[in-house]
């Protein structure tokens, strides 16, 4: 199945959209570049499906715009997240991991399992070496996207800082700035020179990967 049609099957937003096909394309990116030799189809295609469940956290009750902009077409989108709530329930981790079961993705599973453990882990070299690569990748491109687009790892991080107060512990906004220098090293790339101008023309592409 291409991802353009499981997207369709899932009725995934077209926020949702955006977002999956940005973190895809730096995922994708970075992966080509590491400093060894990677499944590139197979990390990119996880980035592309990593928030399949994400309709759950929308508010579609209280207003017309998300922090993605404007929402068209609010009562249909808001149809389809009841059935989602019913179905898959209302937290969005759960959410994407029922889907993927359905859908027999079911290899990209631990992957997200992992990435959303690593998060705040806080890992050193010793953790990341013994943790998937696919999982590393995942984290740091989805850490490279904001509502509004691709943006500095920094700014990313900043952003979550101030919308969520930050990580678990004290030293996890210190240790940020310690894992962006790290990701730096594994690649062959200067990662600052991926923007929104740079991944925009790999999502045709991207859509019609197989999954």
């Amino acid at each position: 199945m291409r991802v353009a049609d499981l997207y369709q099957k899932y009725q995934i937003m077209p926020q949702l959209i955006t977002h999956q096909l940005r973190v895809g394309a730096i995922g994708n990116i970075v992966a080509k570049h590491w400093k060894r030799r990677l499944d590139v189809e197979m990390i990119t295609n996880l980035c592309l499906i990593h928030d399949m469940g994400n309709i759950v956290k929308f508010d579609l009750v209280h207003t017309q715009e998300d922090v993605y902009g404007m929402i068209k077409d609010l009562e249909y989108w808001q149809q389809v997240q009841k059935v989602v709530w019913d179905k898959y329930g209302r937290d969005a981790h759960d959410a994407t991991i029922g889907i993927l079961n359905e859908a027999g993705l079911t290899q990209f599973i631990s992957f997200i399992n992992e990435e959303e453990k690593l998060y705040f882990l806080e890992a050193r070299e010793k953790e990341l070496a013994e943790a998937s690569v696919a999982a590393i990748i995942l984290m740091y491109a989805d850490c490279r996207v904001k509502p509004a687009g691709v943006v500095s790892y920094r700014e990313r991080i900043d952003d979550l800082k101030e919308r969520y107060g930050g990580g678990k512990t004290e030293t996890w906004y210190k240790w940020t700035f310690w894992f962006d220098e790290w990701i730096q090293k594994q690649v062959r790339i200067d990662l600052t020179q991926i923007t929104d101008e740079t991944v925009e023309p790999l999502f045709p592409e991207l859509l019609g990967y197989n999954i």
